[in-house]
């Protein structure tokens, strides 16, 4: 969606790179408005229809949209990092694919790692979350019910 918005020159406005002009130049602001709700539009239309109940109040802004759909489907917590560890882990080469295809694959499950990331994300960090996560995958399934609620913990650690 983001290269998509881009090739329509509309991703600065989208990522709140290009803000809405002020009142002093009334045709320059009314620009950016018709630019704001087509990068509205877009979004609303891309995306599945059980998707759109999250933008009630907000279709005419992008930014809040873009903003939403990231929280929704990018939360940054350890269980999602976790997931996207294991989906990278679990990818193997097929047997009617290339080596390309391969590599395309894992760099794209590394793409949605480091986009679940906080910002100032550190390797201690990660080593503690990696030591909860090994934790946790190694409990036997009577205890599924601790290991889901652990997976929606903010903040993972060994403690």
């Amino acid at each position: 969606m983001q290269a998509w918005l881009m090739s329509k020159e509309l991703w600065m406005l989208v990522d709140n790179d290009e803000p809405c002009p002020d009142n002093s130049d009334k045709d320059l602001k009314l620009k950016w408005k018709k630019r704001a709700q087509k990068a509205a539009g877009e979004l609303f239309l891309s995306v599945e229809q059980d998707q759109k109940s999250h933008f009630h109040g907000i279709l005419s802004d992008p930014v809040r949209i873009w903003t939403t759909l990231r929280n929704v489907h990018m939360s940054k917590k350890p269980g999602a990092r976790f997931n996207a560890y294991d989906s990278l882990f679990s990818i193997r080469k097929q047997q009617n694919k290339s080596l390309q295809s391969l590599c395309a694959r894992i760099d794209a499950a590394m793409q949605n790692i480091r986009g679940l990331r906080p910002t100032k994300f550190t390797l201690k960090e990660m080593d503690d979350e990696l030591h909860s996560m090994a934790l946790i995958r190694s409990l036997p399934d009577e205890y599924k019910s601790l290991s889901q609620s652990l997976m929606l913990i903010n903040d993972l650690n060994k403690t």
